[in-house]
């Protein structure tokens, strides 16, 4: 069905537009919902800007797959990755190891994109030639072949430019000296707003394949003609002129996923919300019944993996809370489960009267709601970037790849929210975090400022703040290239 769609797509452009004269962009973006929504973002912002996109389909890796149907200005171009003609690759098949997952997709992805951009190339009378190839810096095949083909490449960098910098420790083998390794408490010599205990963790069967992959993703930004990145310059001005200081590229700050979400209005066709799992929006009626300010909304993102007894963890400590939540429980939340069926006996006749529990939720409108007031997160970027957008201070509960570092950087940086221990999660402790943040003084102070950060991002991606001005500098750049 997808391909058919795609195949009518192709002849619709066919028959209504000539592209020679314009600018073509050929998207890669990595197939896992964290990556893929803010590549989309960025997408729209650059076809409003008028250029003509290309995405990349390397995996049906979403599922629901992504529906080209719901994006008719884009044109998609599905790569076969299989010895049998499919592109079907499940990170659910590699037991969460990120990493593995990665480098087997990127081994696959070589060959079939270099056929695709040949044969894009050639069909200059539908398509254009390619000006650019912009491309998920996890995707780091990409790199190789544009610059076999002679094609300029720009890199997105889906994280924080902190975590860029603690990789860039991790990647140099930077060993601790003996008091880091001591005292994993104190900062670090050489990244002083982190600790030891912050690195980032990759949890991987394979230690050479993991830095095989941090290797390649690394020099593929640091050869790229230019890094586009999913923050805002006010959120992270010293960790930016410290990047500066390792890439020679021009580096545009615009954060793509805020940028198109704080200046357009959702269809219904254009929620990228719904990449992965169907959303519950029921749970946005019964956030209606609620009181300002008076909501936890807890969620651990799209590929955490947590444990049976750290759910009834969850559970227990938000039942004794008593503060009423929103918490999403999907599916494969605790490995081979939907998740559901394992919450506690008698957790849900409890709390049904202040709690409500889903396997999906429309993350951005759930925290702009008036009736959220804290948000539980694993602190993947985008799930922190979203929180602060809305002014929704945080409890910090990190588990893998870049989590530890964002968390560190919003609870000792922007100092709007506050640290939930990662191991040996108890009851008594979730208790205790969601009382400090939603009753207690110091969640009071935690809420102002967020609020005043809310208000920062809100000057930046406003007209003439930072992230516009990057943006009208980013599709100068294109043009000229």
């Amino acid at each position: 069905m997808v391909k058919a769609i795609m195949d009518n797509q192709l002849k619709e452009f066919k028959r209504r537009r000539n592209v020679v004269n314009c600018h073509h962009l050929v998207l890669v973006p990595c197939p896992l919902q964290g990556h893929m929504s803010p590549m989309l973002h960025l997408a729209k912002l650059l076809h409003s800007k008028g250029f003509s996109i290309t995405i990349i389909v390397s995996s049906n890796e979403l599922n629901p797959p992504l529906n080209p149907s719901h994006y008719p200005e884009f044109l998609f171009q599905s790569i076969n990755i299989n010895e049998d003609g499919t592109n079907n690759i499940s990170y659910n098949s590699f037991g969460g190891d990120v990493m593995l997952y990665l480098l087997v997709l990127n081994n696959k992805c070589g060959t079939p994109l270099r056929d695709c951009l040949a044969k894009l190339q050639s069909n200059v009378s539908c398509f254009g030639p390619v000006s650019c190839v912009v491309y998920d810096a996890v995707m780091y095949f990409s790199a190789a072949i544009a610059d076999e083909l002679e094609i300029p490449r720009i890199v997105l960098r889906t994280s924080s430019a902190s975590t860029f910098l603690a990789l860039s420790l991790l990647r140099k083998g930077a060993t601790l000296n003996t008091k880091e390794r001591d005292q994993p408490e104190l900062p670090l010599a050489d990244f002083p707003l982190i600790r030891a205990k912050d690195m980032p963790v990759f949890d991987t069967s394979d230690q050479k394949a993991a830095e095989e992959v941090l290797a390649r993703i690394d020099h593929g930004t640091k050869t790229a003609s230019a890094v586009i990145w999913n923050s805002l310059q006010c959120l992270e001005k010293f960790m930016f002129s410290k990047v500066e200081e390792k890439i020679l590229a021009p580096l545009y700050p615009i954060c793509p996923r805020l940028h198109y979400i704080n200046g357009h209005n959702f269809g219904p066709n254009n929620s990228f919300e719904s990449l992965l799992h169907t959303e519950d929006h029921g749970c946005m009626s019964w956030l209606d019944s609620q009181k300002p300010n008076a909501v936890v909304y807890v969620s651990t993102g799209s590929i955490v993996r947590i444990s049976k007894s750290e759910l009834a963890e969850m559970a227990w400590g938000l039942a004794n809370s008593d503060q009423p939540f929103l918490w999403v429980v999907r599916p494969g939340l605790v490995n081979g489960s939907n998740g559901l069926e394992l919450l506690p006996k008698g957790f849900l006749e409890i709390t049904r009267k202040r709690g409500k529990v889903v396997q999906w939720a429309p993350q951005w409108r759930v925290l702009g709601h008036r009736s959220v007031g804290g948000f539980w997160t694993h602190n993947g970027w985008n799930s922190t970037i979203e929180s602060v957008n809305e002014g929704v201070p945080m409890i910090c509960w990190p588990r893998i790849g870049d989590q530890r570092v964002n968390a560190r950087i919003v609870t000792s940086v922007w100092k709007v929210g506050i640290e939930l221990e990662e191991k040996n999660l108890k009851r008594w402790k979730v208790e205790s975090a969601i009382t400090k943040l939603m009753v207690h003084e110091e969640g009071k102070e935690i809420r102002r400022r967020a609020e005043e950060l809310k208000e920062k991002v809100r000057v930046s991606l406003g007209q003439g703040g930072s992230s516009c001005e990057f943006l009208t500098k980013l599709v100068d750049f294109i043009k000229l290239v």
